[in-house]
């Protein structure tokens, strides 16, 4: 008997991103699924779950904001790491029940495979 990975949402709009997010998190024993930008993000959470969304926040049209701000909305419960370039004025600005963790771009790889690895443990 096999046990299911737990699937992760990679949203970024940089592909080579993209793929060394898919991967790492593959490797890890993650089954990842890529979001392009926001919009489709929200569409693929409007039609099931993810243990955790490794979030991209500054991407044409719908930014990772308004990602958060739908998950926010809805009451979504799914453990939110913030991995951009972006530095936000304060990390207070985000809804601690939302966004579990900000991990910086370049990101290292290990810090945020352990990142998603304890937030998605148990």
């Amino acid at each position: 008997m096999s046990l299911a990975r737990p699937t992760i949402l990679i949203v970024d709009d940089d592909e080579p991103t993209q793929k060394l997010l898919a991967v790492l998190m593959e490797r890890y024993g993650f089954a990842p699924e890529i979001a392009q930008n926001g919009a489709v993000a929200i569409e693929r959470l409007k039609e099931r779950d993810y243990a955790c969304i490794i979030l991209d926040l500054m991407m044409p049209d719908v930014g990772g904001r308004d990602v958060i701000a739908f998950l926010g909305e809805t009451r979504r419960s799914v453990k939110v790491v913030v991995c951009t370039a972006a530095l936000p004025a304060r990390e207070e600005d985000f809804d601690a029940a939302l966004v579990h963790a900000i991990v910086r771009k370049p990101f290292d790889i290990e810090q945020l495979a352990a990142t998603v690895a304890s937030l998605t443990a148990g």
